[in-house]
């Protein structure tokens, strides 16, 4: 009798601990799912964070944008994108302060800059 109340204990501790051993790697399991997830997800704010930065850089063109000469700076003109404007970075020859000289555009009413 006292084999058999020793070999009964000693199943049940073995599956016992078999089955903390499969909640151990279960949790550990889940853990490690989890890291991956939010690895996934940092990535993709990231992705999307970089996305919008670009976005708002290239889509969206302001009111007033600037043009300069690859090679001679002092050709940097400001369009007016809503009605057709466009000015000349001019340089006062006493002060050496610089300005924006308004240009006469032909045709401007009857062209559309957007």
């Amino acid at each position: 009798m006292k084999r058999i109340t020793t070999i009964v204990f000693l199943l049940f501790m073995f599956l016992v601990s078999v089955c903390c051993e499969s909640k151990k790697e279960a949790m550990m399991r889940h853990e490690i799912d989890q890291q991956k997830r939010d690895e996934r997800f940092e990535r993709r704010n990231e992705e999307n964070r970089q996305w919008q930065f670009t976005y708002m850089r290239t889509a969206k063109a302001g009111r007033y944008e600037i043009f300069q000469h690859q090679q001679f700076a002092r050709n940097t003109f400001l369009l007016d994108t809503m009605d057709g404007r466009v000015w000349v970075l001019t340089q006062d020859s006493d002060t050496k302060k610089l300005w924006w000289e308004e240009i006469g555009v032909e045709n401007r009413d009857t062209v559309n800059v957007k």
